[in-house]
């Protein structure tokens, strides 16, 4: 009896498991998208962050300054390289800085990719499917929150691929 009624209970198993427990994707705020900035440009993250491009030089070298709610908490020149931001051991800030593009005089865009923020467990978790970033400066435009997946996706793909398999199950069965 057991063995007829195996794959059921272990596609069970397997939905309540990826329902109750999520994925290890829960952390991440910014998954890999690009930021497009000008010098003297800011863009604000999600829980209070905001990232400035302070400046630009003619070597490719770009100061980027990081603050937490009106408080720099890492300023520091980078050259075709990440910049880094960890607090209490954990990263909570990735970013490399792809590219520097050159325009007439003083005119610099700088891109940013990838991207990824990880939640600050220090700080309120936000609701990433609703809050869109405050004081977003972004000459591209590019909305941080697109391409993020929605806290509740891995459940409804897990429901998805459960009832699938059921189908199949069931459908083999009265053949």
């Amino acid at each position: 009896m057991m063995g007829r009624n195996a794959p059921i209970l272990f596609l069970f198993f397997l939905f309540f498991f990826l329902a109750f427990t999520g994925s290890g994707t829960g952390d991440i705020l910014l998954n890999g998208t690009s930021i497009y900035l000008t010098s003297g440009d800011s863009y604000g993250l999600y829980q209070g962050y905001m990232l400035s491009v302070k400046s630009v030089s003619s070597d490719g070298s770009v100061w980027l300054q990081l603050t937490e709610n009106d408080k720099i908490v890492k300023s520091e020149i980078v050259t075709r390289d990440y910049f880094i931001y960890n607090k209490s051991n954990r990263t909570i800030l990735s970013i490399k800085v792809d590219n520097v593009y050159y325009g007439s005089s003083e005119q610099t865009l700088v891109a940013l990719s990838p991207v990824y923020q990880y939640v600050d467990p220090d700080l309120p978790v936000p609701d990433i499917t609703e809050m869109i970033p405050k004081d977003v400066k972004n000459p591209v435009g590019k909305n941080p929150a697109s391409g993020l997946h929605t806290p509740g996706e891995p459940v409804i793909w897990a429901a998805g691929i459960v009832l699938i398999l059921v189908l199949y199950y069931i459908l083999r069965k009265l053949w």
